[in-house]
């Protein structure tokens, strides 16, 4: 069944509210017939991107804007709620709320509370999860391995919790898709010296990451959208970089997609930016019935 079939009875003629809006009534309801798509995780999920000064922001050119996009071609009346926050784990997702717009004791429970509200109407989950459980043991002085190894575990254990209680609670027929990224320490490499092996040496711990968040989701019967395909993250073959000549093309793909290889006053930014979110979106969009 197409994506469209699961809510076409749910679309009135003319449109519902923008999105990122929060919707009417204190953070209540919509427009009768609107349907939703909800969006949980990290500051990827809030499309986070540096200002002109450093400073990160959400922005409305995230990877859920992009598929909220998609999905409003087929679904019109579509309202999307953004409960994703910066420096969201596996863990913290169940802590404080990232925004008081919804009710609920954490950004878990208030997509929960949500899709019990709207269940019928839920045209669309996504989550991005668990990078910050572990690409915070990686830093420009070495890997802690202890670290890695603490926080694989966690997601291993949080994201299968997640997905289930997000699957119970949606049914078997709403699309869930979970969210694995890049590695956007493949920017030290431009440093040269010990930076080149630590960058060497955080594709296994990404790759043992996004294989971890995978099966993790797969186990919740929640779809697995990777995005590290689209971002070269595994590709050492050469290629050039202005500046830099010849580098691996996971380095070229990096520099070119986030604010990872930025000079002052933004530095070192491991978001997407607007081009990246869009080859994000385009994972999770292949993931998507047709």
């Amino acid at each position: 069944m197409s994506l469209l079939g699961l809510v076409v009875s749910l679309t009135p003629a003319g449109t519902g509210p923008a999105e990122g809006d929060p919707p009417a009534s204190g953070g209540q309801s919509a427009a009768p017939g609107t349907s939703y798509y909800i969006a949980l995780g990290d500051s990827l999920a809030a499309g986070v991107q540096p200002d002109g000064t450093g400073r990160d922001r959400p922005t409305r050119k995230g990877y859920v804007d992009a598929v909220a996009a998609h999905l409003k071609k087929q679904v019109p009346a579509l309202h999307t709620i953004k409960l994703g926050g910066t420096g969201t784990s596996s863990t913290a997702i169940v802590g404080p709320p990232v925004t008081s717009r919804y009710p609920g004791s954490s950004q878990l429970d208030q997509a929960l509370r949500l899709i019990k509200k709207h269940r019928s109407h839920i045209a669309l989950i996504t989550v991005n999860i668990g990078d910050n459980d572990v690409e915070t043991c990686i830093g420009p002085d070495g890997i802690d391995h202890g670290c890695v190894r603490r926080g694989l575990d966690a997601v291993a254990s949080n994201l299968a919790t997640i997905g289930k209680a997000l699957r119970s609670k949606a049914g078997k027929r709403v699309p869930i898709v979970g969210v694995s990224d890049y590695d956007q320490f493949w920017a030290y490499w431009l440093h040269g010296g010990t930076a080149r092996s630590i960058a060497k040496s955080s594709v296994k711990v990404v790759r043992r990451l996004n294989k971890t968040i995978d099966s993790s989701w797969t186990s919740a019967n929640v779809l697995s959208a990777d995005a590290a395909p689209a971002f070269h993250t595994f590709d050492t073959s050469p290629a050039q970089l202005a500046g830099y000549g010849t580098v691996p093309r996971a380095v070229e793909r990096i520099c070119h997609l986030t604010w990872a290889c930025s000079g002052p006053p933004i530095g070192f930014d491991d978001h997407a930016n607007s081009g990246g979110y869009r080859l994000i979106a385009r994972a999770v969009i292949a993931q998507l019935p047709h």
